[in-house]
């Protein structure tokens, strides 16, 4: 959806038949309507799939997510101090 709403504001920017050339709708002035409309179809498909995969598991996504960012080992071994 962000590539639609680049690409108007280039045809905004270049203005006329340029701007038209740009965009390439071939006539078809709901073509950027379209894309982003499947756009947020596949976004909302892709969501569901990974909610019901999600909740077919019955994992923790928000806590593995909060493990993988947590620091294991606050102190760095000694071999990893330079001058030790």
């Amino acid at each position: 959806m962000v590539f639609e709403l680049i690409e108007w504001f280039a045809a905004e920017y270049f203005g006329g038949d340029l701007g038209v050339a740009y965009l390439g709708t071939q006539g078809d002035v709901w073509d950027a309507h379209k894309d982003m409309a499947l756009a947020s179809l596949g976004a909302l498909i892709t969501m569901s799939g990974t909610a019901l995969f999600n909740a077919s598991t019955r994992r923790d996504f928000a806590y593995e997510w909060n493990e993988s960012l947590r620091i294991k080992q606050p102190i760095p071994p000694d071999d990893a101090v330079p001058g030790t």
